[in-house]
């Protein structure tokens, strides 16, 4: 493996490599160290990665715990003040965790949350939501000042408006906006699923790369379909901005993101172009 790793360890050599985490992986130790282990070995062959978080079950359960009800619409929290104030308590809580574990690995790593840090501005995205944002600019020289030092920053998912209020922010949302500001070789979601798959319940359906043209056609043969139309909408648009591949990796095999970044078959459904 190492051998067929060369061409790829020189091809990325000072590129920057967004990874997305968050639901299942995140809430398993074992799975999320060996990530984490993933990141920590990109840094020190010299590629720059930047790790985007999210938080939604440690979130729910602080909102239980607290006597809140989560509501969800169309997939996103609805936010009010209270419901803020955990999420950002549990968000940092989560960033600082993982800067710790990155840490404990070996490698160097930054949380970046606010009110500290703010590399992600936004917006509310719909008052019906409360404090729910959309991304709007990243501040992608502070990213790429700590990603080039040897520190993997590590990201929330939140967003700043202009008068410097926190707001809840879809995960996928942030990642898919640093990785085109900051012009990633590659966004890569580590998620419970191994790819995209045409028979959601058989993995040996993986398709192993598609095209954008290829991700329409299957979105209008509802191969693809429910939840996962917004996000490969959302990743052809980054696609189009520059972004070089997004790869949508299975976290549970372990060292996916090597396997994916560093062999020639790779391990899970890249997304190109054309």
């Amino acid at each position: 493996m190492l051998i067929e790793a060369l061409p790829y360890l020189k091809r990325f050599h000072e590129a920057v490599v967004v990874v997305k985490v968050g639901g299942e992986p995140i809430e398993d130790p074992a799975v999320l160290d060996r990530l984490l282990t993933d990141l920590v070995f990109l840094e020190q062959v010299g590629v720059s990665p930047v790790l985007v978080h999210g938080g939604g079950k440690s979130i729910s359960r602080a909102m239980e715990a607290a006597g809140l009800t989560p509501v969800f619409s169309n997939g996103r929290r609805v936010t009010d003040a209270a419901a803020m104030a955990i999420v950002a308590r549990e968000v940092e809580k989560l960033n600082a965790h993982l800067v710790n574990r990155i840490f404990a690995l070996g490698g160097a790593a930054i949380g970046m949350c606010p009110p500290r840090h703010a590399p992600v501005s936004g917006e509310i995205m719909d008052p019906a939501l409360g404090l729910v944002g959309q991304p709007t600019t990243v501040d992608k020289e502070r990213l790429a000042r700590y990603a080039t030092r040897g520190l993997i920053p590590v990201v929330p998912p939140l967003s700043v408006t202009a008068e410097g209020q926190a707001l809840n922010t879809n995960a996928d949302d942030i990642a898919l906006a640093v990785a085109t500001a900051m012009d990633a070789e590659k966004l890569v979601f580590m998620s419970s699923v191994p790819g995209v798959l045409t028979d959601p319940k058989d993995p040996s359906t993986l398709i192993s790369s598609l095209s954008a043209p290829e991700v329409r056609d299957l979105v209008a043969r509802k191969v693809i379909s429910g939840g996962m139309i917004p996000k490969v909408e959302s990743c052809i648009g980054a696609l189009e901005k520059g972004v070089g591949k997004i790869h949508i990796l299975g976290a549970a095999q372990a060292h996916a993101l090597l396997l994916e970044i560093f062999t020639a078959e790779g391990i899970g459904t890249e997304l190109r172009l054309a």
